[in-house]
């Protein structure tokens, strides 16, 4: 009895320092090494499982392929990120076998077959993930980029717009947080705020689509207000500036950007121009 407690436990921390491994490769856009320790600790976990089931523990034998589960499905999104996006689709429909009422779930398969130009499909998975989960801000703004995609720009305003008034109720929603001030930043009082980076990020998309260049522009600031590192944002925002002669801004941005971002060829051509218009 006492060899399979200290099998289990050294089971256990293995996928335990496996599952921290792993979110910290995810974090830092190591995909493979992330899918790679999801694996361990989802190995690890089910074995955990499968040992605790033959003794008759039926409740701690799920508690822990639960969390094998867990590793399975962030696992998936590893593969997403790799752009292997149909083993990422297999695997978040197995986890909604066995999780069909999880918000997370339905989220993840909208991603999925969004990358996959699915987006009738992907736009009734998000919409089954808000009918879990209706204020998610994370979900909504992902079912407004659907929308914007299929064609529909006031339609994904519209979403954005519940996004970006909606509060987050967990931090799988968004985390707040004391702004960095931004290089457009008009507020010194550090005030906190929903790292909502994101949703800005996209509103101002539509707007660039739709010709509103100049709330395209402050949608931009809006998403460096809440995160300075948003390189999307940084890269838009440069080139608005650009174009409203704003040179000295959009230098700054640009700077930022290949900090962020060595090498990046869009930010490096966007300084050059910058610099030779600041020193006419």
């Amino acid at each position: 009895m006492a060899k399979m407690t200290n099998a289990l436990r050294d089971l256990d921390r293995l996928a335990e320092e496996s599952h921290k491994k792993a979110r910290i490769f995810f974090q830092m856009g190591r995909y493979e090494e992330a899918l790679a320790a999801y694996g361990e600790a989802d190995g690890a976990w089910k074995k955990i499982a499968e040992m605790l089931f033959e003794k008759g523990k039926e409740d701690s034998g799920q508690e822990f392929l639960e969390k094998a589960q867990e590793a399975r499905s962030c696992a998936g999104m590893s593969l997403f990120k790799l752009g292997k996006y149909k083993e990422a689709l297999d695997i978040v429909d197995a986890s909604l076998e066995a999780k069909p009422d999880s918000p997370i779930e339905w989220s993840n398969r909208g991603f999925v077959l969004s990358a996959l130009d699915r987006n009738k499909e992907a736009l009734e998975a998000f919409e089954k993930a808000l009918s879990l989960d209706p204020e998610s801000p994370k979900i909504l703004t992902s079912n407004g980029i659907v929308y914007f995609r299929m064609g529909l720009p006031e339609k994904a305003l519209e979403v954005f717009d519940r996004a970006l008034a909606a509060e987050p109720k967990q931090a799988s929603d968004w985390a707040c947080k004391l702004p960095r001030f931004s290089f457009f930043s008009r507020n010194k009082a550090p005030t906190m705020r929903p790292d909502n980076a994101e949703t800005w990020h996209w509103k101002g998309n539509v707007f660039l689509e739709l010709g509103e260049k100049e709330k395209a522009l402050e949608a931009y600031k809006n998403a460096l207000e809440s995160d300075p590192d948003h390189l999307n944002s940084l890269l838009c925002g440069g080139d608005l500036l650009c174009e409203f002669s704003e040179h000295r801004e959009a230098f700054k941005c640009y700077v930022r950007a290949l900090k962020l971002s060595p090498g990046n060829e869009a930010a490096k051509q966007g300084k050059e121009l910058c610099e030779a218009k600041i020193n006419e």
